[in-house]
């Protein structure tokens, strides 16, 4: 697992790295000291050169996924930066004695100065997404580096500025291609053939294998490449309505592939769904997190060290909903959505017949108004994904009492981006890099497994970016390039068919197999004890969801997922107490 954690006293300058595993590289000069993990090897010596030579700027020429510290020890400043898309995860603290530097949140709490204290605001966060947005931690005055970005502490005044060395938006303000779409076509694919070279050089590698178009795709351009049959892994489930896995066993069978197939179990969900908590450093309520979890198990039994992921492919190749709608409700005047806004806020939902019957009117209700309300598209964006309504947070979180800033805060496209842009920039920004990608970054690393993101190669988002969206999105086909490149490998009707996305039954399965331990941490004297939620309120979720109220569904599954993290928090932290004293 790669792993590091590191400490600067502010006194004295003292530099300690408490611990770090193998997989990190340390070069320690009498003038410069770096830590630096990669999925890629790096030339310590050379990048000490171009420190010399460029200063921080030489980030700007990593295009692979890393974190890294540099510590001048002359100037007396700190460096600490992430890669481009944000895929290493790195964390931060500013306490009174120390700066605190680490890849695992959750080894702060070895640190003497560090005292870990829940973020009301940060635990809404977690409850509207299912996880945290960057920059902010579930810790108060403890943060994320957010992606393309490197923050320098000056030592001598003891400040810190934080600076963006590469920005998606920015590849939004070239002009667009004027190339012809057979083009576009041919220089698509030919990046997206060297960024699955890149991926597969390792020869020890296995691919996630849904069915769709993504995973299916780099699975072709993979086998393609290889002189082998390449490894590919599926997860299934006995639900037929859920389960997709018999559409990639035909087309991994079609692509010549050596295919590994599991059928995820309630047995699976009892012995998994409680130990995300030990491989998440926050709490994390993706449902697919313990398939993914249980995929890495799989890579390191068959003795493989690399996945390659699809991760991305939605956000680079667009899959965007909805786009025309946002696009006209930016257009409108916004004291005109006020006025629709306010019209819509003074209808009484539970008085109107028929509507009153629908389910969950009034959050939908809200939803509608908050969407008109919001004065651009990444705002929309964050409003369709948010789950709770304020006043619910507000009802069920003690201590809070507004919204945190996010990664949705800090998006700025330039006015002439097209609409398709703006939309899947936006969730590339915020739920592709703090979800999707953490989903399958945290799950592999905890098992040692590499991951790859061919998607998320820089020099293919770069170009799709100068793309223009007709091309994109062609006759209303999302990912219209992706799906021609895959066409050319996979016959259209094995392939060909509705978008329906990673589901599990976890629904059923607080209903049954979880069911117990569920009740375990969502009761009168946890929550009294835990202190974090008003009890009465979480309660009447829970009961709602038990006495047949499917809606209630994913807001219970949020919750329990944060109760099981917090008690594994508190465990580690009266651990971490006692090893203190």
């Amino acid at each position: 697992m790669k792993t590091f954690l590191a400490s600067i006293e502010k006194k004295n300058h003292n530099f300690s790295t408490l611990e770090y595993s193998s997989h990190i590289q340390i070069l320690d000069e009498e003038e410069l000291l770096i830590l630096f993990t990669s999925e890629e090897k790096i030339n310590l010596s050379k990048l000490k050169e171009d420190y010399l030579q460029e200063g921080i700027n030489l980030l700007k020429n990593l295009d692979h996924a890393f974190a890294c510290l540099i510590y001048d020890k002359n100037k007396k400043q700190l460096f600490i930066a992430k890669d481009k898309v944000g895929i290493q995860p790195l964390y931060f603290a500013n306490t009174d004695e120390n700066i605190i530097i680490g890849t695992h949140l959750k080894k702060f709490r070895e640190v003497k100065s560090f005292s870990p204290t829940i973020n009301p605001s940060c635990v809404a966060d977690y409850l509207q997404f299912g996880f945290i947005l960057q920059p902010n931690t579930i810790f108060k005055h403890c943060y994320k580096v957010c992606s393309g970005e490197y923050i320098c502490f000056d030592l001598n005044n003891n400040s810190y500025i934080t600076h963006k060395y590469w920005e998606l938006e920015s590849c939004y303000k070239e002009e667009k291609s004027n190339n012809s779409e057979q083009e576009v076509l041919i220089k698509t694919k030919r990046l997206l053939e060297e960024a699955v070279e890149k991926s597969s050089k390792h020869s020890q590698f296995g691919l996630s294998l849904s069915g769709g178009y993504d995973s299916s795709t780099l699975v072709a351009l993979a086998q393609a490449q290889s002189q082998t049959a390449v490894d590919t892994f599926s997860i299934g489930f006995h639900d037929e309505k859920i389960n997709e896995a018999h559409y990639a066993k035909k087309i991994a069978k079609h692509l010549g592939a050596k295919h590994h197939e599991y059928y995820f179990t309630e047995k699976d969900a009892l012995e998994l769904i409680p130990k995300m908590c030990q491989v998440y450093d926050e709490p994390f309520a993706d449902h697919a997190s313990s398939p993914t979890m249980l995929t890495s198990q799989l890579l390191k039994a068959n003795n493989l060290s690399t996945i390659i992921s699809g991760d991305g492919g939605d956000e680079v190749f667009a899959t965007a909903e909805n786009v025309h709608l946002l696009h006209r409700l930016e257009q409108t005047p916004m004291l005109l959505k006020k006025i629709f806004a306010k019209s819509i806020n003074t209808i009484n939902t539970k008085k109107v017949p028929y509507i009153k019957n629908i389910n969950n009117i009034e959050q939908k209700q809200n939803k509608l108004v908050q969407l008109l309300l919001a004065p651009n598209i990444p705002r929309m964006v964050y409003e369709r994904n948010t789950l709770f309504i304020e006043t619910e947070l507000q009802t069920h979180i003690k201590g809070y009492t507004k919204s945190i800033n996010n990664s949705f805060d800090t998006i700025d496209f330039p006015k002439h981006a097209q609409a398709v842009d703006k939309v899947i920039g936006s969730y590339f920004k915020t739920t592709m890099v703090d979800g999707e990608l953490m989903k399958s970054y945290a799950a592999m690393n905890h098992q040692d497994i590499r991951l790859s993101t061919p998607f998320l190669d820089i020099p293919l988002i770069e170009y799709l970016a100068r793309v223009p969206s007709s091309i994109k999105i062609k006759n209303d086909i999302k990912k219209y390039l992706l799906k021609e490149i895959a066409h050319e490998y996979i016959p259209k009707n094995l392939i060909e068919r509705p978008k329906s996305g990673f589901y599990t039954p976890y629904s059923d399965w607080m209903r049954g197999i979880l069911k117990d331990i569920l009740y375990s941490q969502i009761n009168k004297k946890r929550l009294d004890e835990d202190n974090i939620f008003y009890t009465s309120s979480i309660l009447n979720i829970r009961d709602q969801f038990y006495a047949g109220d499917d809606t209630y569904k994913y807001k219970l599954w949020r919750i329990f997922l944060f109760q099981l993290w917090y008690e594994n928090f508190t465990n580690l932290k009266e651990k971490n107490e006692y090893n203190k004293g």
